[in-house]
């Protein structure tokens, strides 16, 4: 019985297996059956002085690993037939590629991974009609037959690095940088897209500078003293790894990666150059460690490029999926493993759409490579509709010690942002980037701007530059600048004062040759002061919008007409008195002709006529009355005009009239006259004035103004209004400003030619003026009146008071006498009655005259025949 049971056992077991191996043998057999092996070329260097070309090799093994152990159910799989060349051998690379086409019949061929390589194997792929996919900095790019310049378009995607670029220059507040570039065809995509976007920003390219790819050491060398020259140390440099490899090593040689200089690095040396990255060789599989330094490919950037800023495009948003590639490579993969990874996964997806649809050709594969689109597992969109990987989204990362720090990210749809996460978009209201550790271990953002101002002492509520433990500066000036600068669109704290001239130059060097010489000479990056805009300094530097208008006057002495003699007359001019007196004599000629014909009348024989209302009565002529009417409305007339014109001079400050009313009264006398020294006014009053050249004598201050003008050394002083009011302020009692204003561009700063900075400070200084409140005490706190009407007497003992005394009416003095004159001679002259009362009155005066002289002399004898016997 047990016999029975235990065959009984055996037999369900045996029956049980051979089913289940049927199923199993029925199952498996469709799958092995479809699975077809695709070919797929690889041409990549992967020798031992490449490490760039073995880890693309090992994430192309790594993800195919990957990728197939979770698509199980394909219908295809990529096989991998590697070709190992080296980069700069391009014989050998064609001939690799004929032979992978020719005799392995490969469906697609990934790399090369140089441009120069690629070119070559692309004219095979079109006789043989094999998509060829290789891995310039940009990302993959597919170059496949008839055209590829159809479908390869890297001027336009590459454009997006440069903006990103272009916006960190903004949000730094750079106005210019130096672009280096490779003389190659990858480096020439740099300026089309970059000088567009700067010129959009309004920043400058300075000393665009190409550098020929097999440069030798002393020629990179040249290129380095030249560009250390040059005002601007803000440099982009966008070369291919080995280039800038060489470049960068001496450029740290030539001292240039220290405080005062930025490197920004594109998007090639930010790939490859990445801190992140292991510093060894621990690959895929278990290879051996290789110290890094022993590659071309890499070199440790962080020993060599402190403070340096770079983009690179976003290489994983997926934190998860990098970690455990991480512990696989026992590294952190650069972007181009990145890109390696996600090419098989779209190569994968495109073979297996070609062979469900039946056909078997490179055109087919071609079409369903440029049509895949998907989102990554590392969270990127991988995208080659285009013909290229559009990548469009970059991280901004900064080099410090052994690590790197990301400050910041970068896309079209938000611009430069802190941190790329969605509630920081939605809180950023403007670019920004977290404070960069710039070259020199500084926080201060490079390079230190250096601003000139000019030493002068001859009006320091201006410019005052003066020592006491150290340098000061101060000054309306220095004060306007210092508010400019807070207003201004980005942040610009790292300057320096640099005092002109220096130590070997003059105090009074003008402000011509600090413009024109010692800008270049200083390597000054701004001069502000008291710098009138010129034309002629227009041909040396750019001005900003004015911070305080100004024009050319004349200051001469003051006349005070209420200690002049002459000051009963001066309500009228000479001219009108003649008219006056002219009038008033002819009316009396006229009146008294009238009379004497009309009615013979002896009371009016008298040569001039007193007027009497009742007189009236006794004129005979009609005529002589209303001239006699007529003169006395317009004699009190004038004497209403002159008592109020006279009052006026007295009482409402009017007494005070310059010595020389013009420039015109100057020239023509020929007197001497003043400017300040070093003044571009000197120019002016020879050129437009006319005056002549030893008319002129140069003066260093207000004191010396004084000084001149008081002791007769010189008749007028001109000067910009700005000055002359500081002037006044303190003299105005004894001098006045007059004669025509010749109206002058006003004070402003200086920029070199094409600076940057010089739309964004005239701005900033248009925001400064137009607050009113603001800008008045910014005057205020540099002792500055806004006008010469609001200037205070500071020498209150030199004004004198306006009381008249006899002197003052010394002018009628002579106008007394000639009337008096004229009045004896009209009236025993010229009137026969009186010359006949006079004549009678001495023959009657003369004998009685006699007699008593002649009884005077004779005592004696007494008169009537008195005395005699």
């Amino acid at each position: 019985m047990e016999e029975l049971q235990r065959s009984f056992r055996a037999s369900c077991l045996l029956s049980v297996s051979v089913v289940l191996l049927l199923w199993l043998n029925i199952t498996a057999r469709p799958s092995m059956a479809v699975t077809q092996i695709v070919p797929i070329g690889v041409i990549l260097d992967l020798g031992l002085n490449s490490v760039l070309g073995e880890m693309i090799h090992n994430s192309l093994a790594f993800a195919i690993k990957e990728y197939y152990s979770v698509n199980k159910q394909t219908a295809t799989k990529i096989d991998l037939i590697v070709w190992n060349v080296s980069r700069y051998d391009i014989f050998t690379a064609a001939s690799a590629a004929y032979d992978l086409m020719e005799n392995k019949k490969v469906h697609a061929i990934l790399g090369p991974q140089t441009s120069e390589q690629a070119r070559y194997i692309v004219k095979l792929g079109e006789k043989y009609q094999v998509p060829v996919i290789w891995f310039p900095i940009t990302g993959p790019s597919l170059l496949l037959p008839p055209s590829p310049s159809s479908i390869y378009s890297n001027e336009g995607l590459n454009c997006f690095q440069f903006r990103a670029i272009a916006d960190i220059i903004k949000a730094v507040g750079w106005q210019s940088i130096v672009p280096i570039y490779e003389e190659t065809e990858y480096g020439s995509h740099l300026l089309p897209c970059l000088s567009n976007v700067l010129k959009e920003m309004g920043i400058q390219m300075a000393n665009v500078t190409a550098i020929d790819s097999s440069s030798t050491d002393l020629g990179i060398n040249t290129t380095l003293d030249t560009l250390n020259n040059m005002r601007t140390h803000v440099f982009l440099v966008h070369m291919s790894m080995d280039l800038g490899k060489e470049f960068i090593w001496s450029a740290q040689q030539k001292e240039m990666m220290v405080e005062g200089y930025a490197w920004i690095l594109t998007q090639e040396l930010s790939s490859l150059t990445d801190p992140r990255v292991s510093l060894t060789r621990n690959l895929y599989k278990g290879r051996s460690t290789v110290p890094v330094e022993q590659f071309t490919d890499f070199f440790p950037l962080k020993r060599y490029m402190q403070g340096a800023l770079g983009v690179r495009p976003m290489d994983s948003k997926n934190t998860d999926f990098r970690r455990n590639s991480e512990k696989i490579f026992n590294s952190r993969l650069p972007l181009y493993a990145w890109w390696a990874y996600h090419t098989i996964e779209a190569l994968a997806k495109a073979v297996e759409k070609v062979e469900k649809a039946g056909t078997d050709n490179g055109l087919t594969l071609r079409s369903q490579i440029l049509d895949t689109s998907f989102t990554a597992k590392s969270g990127v969109h991988f995208d080659l509709t285009k013909g290229q990987l559009d990548q469009s989204e970059y991280e901004v990362y900064n080099v410090i010690g052994d690590r790197e720090r990301i400050i910041g990210s970068w896309s079209p749809e938000t611009g430069l942002v802190q941190n790329h996460d969605k509630e920081d978009i939605e809180t950023s209201s403007e670019y920004q980037l977290k404070d960069p550790m710039w070259p020199g271990d500084t926080l201060d953002k490079p390079p230190k701007l250096r601003i000139g101002v000019r030493r002068t002492n001859s009006f320091p509520e201006f410019v005052n530059v003066y020592n006491s433990t150290k340098l000061h500066f101060d000054g309306f000036a220095i004060n306007v600048f210092s508010k400019a600068v807070k207003v201004l669109p980005f942040s610009l704290n790292n300057y320096e004062f640099v005092p002109l001239p220096n130590q070997s130059r003059s105090h009074n060097t003008s402000y011509d040759d600090i413009l024109c010489r010692q800008m270049k000479e200083e390597d000054l990056d701004a001069i502000i002061g008291d710098i009138t805009i010129v034309a002629s300094r227009t041909k040396c530097v750019d001005f900003t919008l004015p911070y305080l208008d100004s024009s050319v006057a004349m200051v001469v002495r003051v006349k005070n007409i209420s200690t002049s003699k002459g000051i009963l007359l001066k309500p009228f001019k000479w001219s009108l008195w003649l008219i006056l007196g002219a009038i008033f004599v002819g009316a009396t000629i006229i009146i008294n002709a009238f009379e004497i014909i009309r009615a013979n009348n002896s009371r009016f024989n008298n040569p001039f006529l007193v007027y009497k209302i009742d007189v009236m009565e006794n004129f005979e002529s009609t005529t002589a009355r209303w001239m006699v009417i007529m003169t006395s409305f317009l004699f009190v007339l004038v004497m209403q005009v002159y008592t109020a014109k006279l009052t006026s001079i007295l009482t409402q400050g009017t007494t005070n009239e310059p010595s020389f009313k013009d420039e015109n009264e100057i020239k023509s006398s020929n007197v001497p006259v003043g400017y300040k020294k070093g003044s571009w006014v000197r120019g002016l009053l020879i050129d437009q004035i006319g005056l002549k050249d030893e008319q002129l004598k140069g003066l260093g201050s207000r004191e010396e103004y004084n000084e001149a003008l008081s002791n007769g050394t010189v008749d007028a002083i001109f000067d910009e209004t700005p000055y002359l009011i500081l002037f006044l302020s303190r003299y105005r009692s004894r001098f006045m400003m007059t004669g025509t204003m010749y109206q002058t561009g006003g004070f402003s700063f200086a920029f070199p030619k094409k600076s940057g900075f010089t739309s964004h400070f005239s701005t900033a200084i248009l925001n400064v003026t137009q607050e009113v409140e603001s800008y008045r005490a910014l005057m205020s706190q540099s002792s500055l009146p806004t006008s010469i009407e609001d200037v205070e007497f500071e020498d209150q003992n030199d004004i004198e008071t306006s009381s008249l005394s006899i002197s003052n009416i010394g002018g009628f003095y002579p106008v007394l006498i000639s009337i008096v004159v004229a009045f004896l001679f009209g009236l025993f002259i010229l009137n026969p009655s009186v010359i006949r009362w006079l004549s009678n009155l001495s023959q009657r005066l003369c004998p009685e005259f006699s007699a008593q002289t002649f009884k005077k002399l004779n005592p004696a004898n007494p008169p009537n025949g008195q005395g005699q016997v």
